[in-house]
């Protein structure tokens, strides 16, 4: 029996193998509209790809609280006016903010099915600074309260807003929380120092120190409880911010830098892809970290000034800016390897392998006549 022959398949395998196992991940940028040093803070992007975040009203000029999908722009009817977290679901946490002559107010509220409901302070009479940096599908919502100048942590849960404490100090703030409502942030120790916690409902939880680090601070929390933040390293004018994961029990350095470059994680998703700032934006993916400026498609002129938020499918919100051009909210979406080539390939080499070869017409023949 003949055998089929591979050989071809095997020369094609390397062109196809080769950048799927060595190339960058490659990226596509999508402009989310004008932006400026306000308007793009804190851009929102869910599981399904919903991108929450703020623009300029073309006809008022105001701020006000976007939605995209799939290349659809919605402008929601809500005073908030900065994001700071978005549900599963899509229920938006923020603040209306006031912009003064003399005075600047932010006032804690979330938006769902069209109804803007506002958060009561957990300490009267109400400071002008109050900011939320997490909410889940049971509509629990976290953030910060500024009082005299000084943060306090707290949840509030069907109107009720309750402190979480420190670690033997007084203050503390909000970095994110996850769909299980786990709280991680910064919280002063007795020493004075803040360290990286966790609350589960149940207490606060010092997550440890980076070692040679001494105060640091938690922004993002997975569903598998994995932490990440940063922590400052050195005293005074050397002192370096180091981009730091708690997993599995221990604060350790995250990603690649050169020395004295700045790092700090902002974002984690469910498959551990952190995203960060510093002297660079960052994605840090299977141990490998990638400069986003270098991701960012060739000759657009435009570098990523601040990164935001990354979901299950490595999609990343933040701000990209250019000269001349501006600032404008971003979307970068992965574009898929050439895993399905490898794929297509793969199937047609078993097709080919299993084929059951067809007898020459003669030999057909000779059998029928016996």
């Amino acid at each position: 029996m003949q055998r089929p022959h591979l050989l071809p398949l095997l020369l094609l395998c390397p062109l196809f193998c080769a950048p799927a196992l060595a190339a960058a991940p490659q990226y596509k940028l999508t402009l989310l509209g004008k932006a400026n040093s306000i308007n793009a803070i804190n851009t929102r992007i869910t599981n399904d790809g919903l991108v929450v975040g703020v623009l300029v009203d073309p006809v008022t000029n105001a701020l006000r609280t976007y939605q995209w999908k799939d290349g659809v722009h919605t402008m929601l009817d809500t005073p908030i006016n900065r994001v700071g977290a978005v549900s599963r679901n899509g229920t938006i946490a923020g603040e209306v903010i006031d912009f003064g002559y003399e005075y600047y107010l932010a006032q804690p509220a979330i938006y769902a099915n069209g109804v803007t409901t506002m958060v009561p302070s957990p300490i009267t009479p109400a400071s002008r600074y109050n900011y939320l940096s997490g909410i889940n599908n049971a509509g629990k919502v976290t953030g910060t309260q500024y009082f005299s100048g000084e943060p306090y942590a707290y949840t509030s849960v069907n109107g009720v807003s309750t402190l979480l404490g420190a670690l033997g100090g007084t203050h503390s703030y909000v970095g994110a929380m996850n769909e299980a409502g786990v709280v991680v942030g910064a919280a002063q120790t007795a020493d004075g120092d803040y360290h990286m916690f966790r609350h589960d409902g149940s207490g606060m939880v010092d997550l440890g120190v980076l070692s040679g680090g001494h105060s640091g601070a938690a922004n993002d929390i997975n569903d598998a409880g994995v932490v990440v933040g940063s922590y400052l390293t050195g005293e005074d004018a050397s002192a370096l911010q180091r981009a730091v994961i708690y997993k599995d029990g221990v604060v350790q350095p995250l990603g690649t830098f050169a020395p004295g470059v700045h790092s700090w994680a902002v974002a984690i998703n469910n498959h551990d892809q952190v995203v960060g700032n510093g002297n660079f934006s960052f994605l840090v993916s299977d141990g490998v970290t990638y400069n986003l400026d270098k991701l960012l498609p060739a000759n657009s002129g435009l570098y990523v000034s601040t990164v935001y938020d990354i979901d299950d499918r490595a999609q990343i919100t933040g701000t990209v800016c250019g000269a001349g051009q501006g600032c404008f909210g971003m979307l970068l979406s992965p574009v898929p390897e050439p895993e399905s080539a490898l794929m297509l390939l793969a199937g047609l080499g078993l097709l080919y392998r299993l084929r059951k070869p067809l007898r020459p017409a003669r030999e057909r023949s000779r059998h029928a006549a016996i």
